[in-house]
């Protein structure tokens, strides 16, 4: 491991931080809020300040990047930025119990979770509101994309910061320089946002509210300012732009480039994105089906079912309804959502369509083969043959998956005696969803869990995020027996 651009990449990266924890500062003055309120946040700017300037005089950025670097950059960044955000909330009293709370909010925050141990959101300064939505906006495309959108001196080997976190199989550029793809993906994602504060606006939300629920949509993460969510503000025309909104958030960015700068009609063209745009409206049809007697009104079942579906597949986690009262077939739906995820290369998390999609075609070819042993088979995405090596890291990559879900639940299940509480609870963190079924249901927190089980669904929200392998190699042992200088 080379220590010395370990140093430096961390340490330019928490002045970043530093420069982020400005703004909510900036919001408490703007607020009027209490000097308490204000140094909560002056403490983390100045630790981060300084543990930055140190690692970063201390390490080189000249030397040589390899995977296991930055594998290794990229989970430390996440945890850094989530220890050191969490330092404000652990100084708000009044709504976390201990530092394993705020820290549990603050990796909820950056990993678009949206699950929230908060006792009374509503209580919140708004410093702590804003903060809570930022970290949403800036984990959804990703820390480290959004470093190497500021940072002019971007290199060749920043791909592979780049890479080891943007969610998806396969990691592809959209420019041939990498500073120019995560501006313009940056772009992309801030008018989007605006579009979003916009519309929002146009539904009767102030601009507080209206920017800390479009940076909830863009990054697809779910805080809200509102003790039930969305459903708070009874209106059919807010729960309509946010489903609309959250669908267009969970969708690989590379397709609105290309549609930009290339061809539209080439764009849209996308597999992955016709079965994205199938599985939503066939889930919303099969759950409007289910719950329309529920509910009086017709149009409030199809607009819920709507917005549920885009809400969960997307995993940004808004409540326009108390889902955990639905019949149990509507809440299987749910369930399978939270696994499938968003497309690629979006803010979204889960397994991720294009994966869906592989293993789907992977298994009916399998049944074919045999069948009859003699056929053979091939795997096409975009008309396009799936090589090998990918079909095998798809695989590889559920194997594993599946294993580290198990450990999870089981370690999770030490505290609940209820099946669908402990499944659902590990399904939506892991998977970056944010409201679960069950005692932890969609209207309520993750506040009464016990330190363990928060402390298992942090990790397993990092793990989802940073689609296991950076943070396994944070975990392993031997990373650490292996620090050496290059």
């Amino acid at each position: 491991m080379n220590l010395k651009i370990v140093k430096y990449s961390l340490g330019k990266l928490l002045i970043v931080l530093a420069g982020l924890l400005v703004l909510p500062l900036i919001v408490a003055f703007i607020y009027g809020e209490s000097f308490a309120d204000k140094i909560n946040f002056v403490i983390p700017i100045i630790v981060s300040l300084i543990f930055g300037i140190i690692l970063s005089k201390r390490g080189d950025n000249k030397s040589h990047l390899y995977t296991k670097e930055a594998m290794f950059i990229t989970a430390s960044t996440w945890v850094l930025f989530s220890l050191i955000g969490a330092v404000p909330l652990f100084l708000t009293k009044s709504n976390y119990n201990g530092y394993i709370d705020a820290f549990f909010e603050m990796v909820s925050g950056f990993t678009t979770s949206g699950a929230s141990v908060a006792i009374n959101v509503e209580l919140l300064p708004h410093s702590i509101i804003f903060w809570r939505s930022l970290s949403h906006f800036v984990g959804g495309m990703g820390i480290l994309v959004f470093t190497l959108a500021i940072l002019p001196n971007s290199n060749k080997e920043s791909s592979l910061l780049m890479q080891s976190e943007v969610p998806g199989p396969t990691f592809g550029k959209i420019t041939p320089k990498l500073s120019d793809t995560a501006r313009n993906l940056y772009g992309m994602y801030i008018v989007l946002t605006i579009i979003t504060v916009i519309f929002l606006l146009f539904g009767g939300m102030n601009l507080f509210e209206s920017i800390i629920h479009a940076f909830g949509a863009a990054g697809t993460g779910g805080f809200s300012n509102k003790g039930i969510s969305i459903g708070a503000y009874n209106s059919r025309y807010i729960e309509i732009v946010l489903a609309i909104m959250m669908a267009v958030f969970g969708v690989n960015f590379n397709i609105y480039f290309y549609a930009v700068t290339k061809n539209v009609r080439e764009a849209v063209k996308s597999e992955e994105l016709k079965w994205y745009i199938a599985i939503i409206l066939i889930a919303s049809g099969l759950i409007f089906a289910n719950i329309v007697t529920i509910y009086k009104d017709v149009f409030y079942s199809f607009v819920n079912s709507i917005f549920t579906v885009s809400s969960i597949i997307t995993t940004t986690g808004y409540v326009s309804a108390d889902f955990g009262t639905w019949p149990l077939f509507s809440k299987s739906v749910i369930i399978m959502l939270m696994f499938i995820g968003g497309c690629a290369g979006s803010t979204a998390g889960g397994l991720k369509v294009s994966r869906f999609v592989i293993l789907v075609k992977g298994g009916i070819n399998q049944i074919k083969e045999s069948m009859n042993p003699k056929k053979i088979t091939i795997n096409r995405m975009d008309r396009k043959k799936v090589d090998s090596e990918t079909e095998r890291s798809v695989l590889k990559y559920l194997v594993i998956y599946i294993m580290i879900f198990i450990v999870l639940f089981m370690i999770v299940s030490l505290d609940m005696d209820d099946f669908e509480t402990a499944f659902a609870a590990v399904s939506t963190t892991f998977n970056n969803v944010g409201p679960g079924l069950g005692a932890f249901g969609p209207i309520t927190t993750f506040a009464e869990m016990t330190n363990l089980s928060k402390f298992v669904l942090t990790i397993a929200m990092l793990l989802g995020r940073l689609e296991i392998f950076p943070m396994l190699l944070l975990l392993y042992p031997s990373t650490y027996r292996k620090l050496r200088n290059k």
